[in-house]
């Protein structure tokens, strides 16, 4: 018993030592290939190389243009799912055509001004994306070092006027490199994304939702339906409490009906004068027919009384 358990427990640190220590690799691998004489007359591309390291997820490795054998090496070597990408400057943009026709697959081929000095085959092998940069005058990278113009169907020309030293401080040149590699370096964690992200469920599969309830009218605030009723019950209420008032009687009710005919005659004239306008009656007002009238109209009132006083 003791001797299955120490063997399990083996077993176990085995595994565990497996998980932890397994070496992680990069997501794209960069393979750069020098010109003639190595980096030294190659200070430009020795500046992107440390640029190139410092992106996430890159690794990248030198190598002389006559070593690119090590290079198609490395790129088998590389773990599956990782991207590889061919930088080559000069007589290393020559070897590049090498790398890309003896390797299986290669992404991405940059090749910066290769020399017209050496002989190329046609491209054949598998590559994704090869871009090619040259300057088609020969004159101005030394009879031609950097003019040589590659033969392929899958590459993608781009002329500049650079001399071949100074290609290589190209800030397009520089960019282009960077750029493209990011790009798949950020293709790489799309797939994986998608690769885990659980699958979309059909519209159709999904029930159709339930109706949503319609807006309600906008109501008036309380204080506006408090007052309407209330104001209602006020009217209501004093015109219950309110006592109705006979309707006064027109004067012309009020006068008595006996009167004598020259009263009537007087003020007929007295109401045709004032409506037009003319103020003085032709017969002359007596106290006697004051005294008259106030006694016809009021019937032995106080008001006569006072009246026939003031006449006197």
């Amino acid at each position: 018993m003791g001797k299955q358990n120490v063997k399990k427990l083996t077993i176990i640190l085995a595994l565990c030592g497996s998980l932890f220590c397994a070496p992680a690799h990069a997501e794209t691998f960069v393979g750069v290939l020098w010109p003639m004489f190595g980096p030294l007359p190659a200070i430009g591309l020795v500046e992107l190389v440390a640029e190139l390291k410092t992106m996430p997820d890159v690794e990248v490795r030198t190598y002389l243009h006559q070593e690119w054998p090590s290079l198609v090496q490395d790129i088998a070597r590389q773990p599956p799912g990782t991207h590889t990408v061919v930088v080559g400057y000069s007589l290393g943009a020559n070897s590049s055509v090498f790398v890309a026709n003896n390797s299986k697959y290669v992404d991405l081929i940059v090749a910066l001004q290769p020399s017209m000095l050496s002989w190329n085959p046609p491209l054949t092998g598998k590559v994704g994306r090869m871009i090619e940069i040259y300057n088609p005058n020969p004159w101005m990278t030394f009879g031609g070092m950097g003019s040589k113009k590659l033969i392929g169907e899958n590459i993608e020309y781009i002329e500049n006027n650079d001399s071949h030293p100074g290609a290589q401080f190209n800030f397009e040149f520089r960019n282009l490199v960077k750029t493209e590699i990011a790009k798949l370096t950020a293709d790489n964690g799309v797939e994986i994304a998608q690769a885990q992200a659980p699958r979309p469920v059909k519209l159709a599969q999904l029930s159709s939702p339930a109706p949503l309830p319609r807006p309600k009218p906008a109501e008036q605030p309380p204080a506006h339906r408090e007052k309407e009723p209330a104001a209602k019950g006020n009217i209501q209420i004093a015109d219950a409490e309110m006592p109705k008032l006979p309707k006064p009687e027109r004067v012309t009710q009020e006068r008595p009906r006996a009167r004598s005919n020259d009263s009537m005659a007087f003020l007929d004239q007295l109401s045709s004068s004032v409506n037009s306008g003319d103020l003085s009656v032709q017969r002359g007002l007596t106290i006697e027919d004051m005294r008259d009238y106030a006694a016809r109209a009021y019937h032995g009132s106080p008001t006569a009384a006072l009246m026939t006083t003031a006449a006197d």
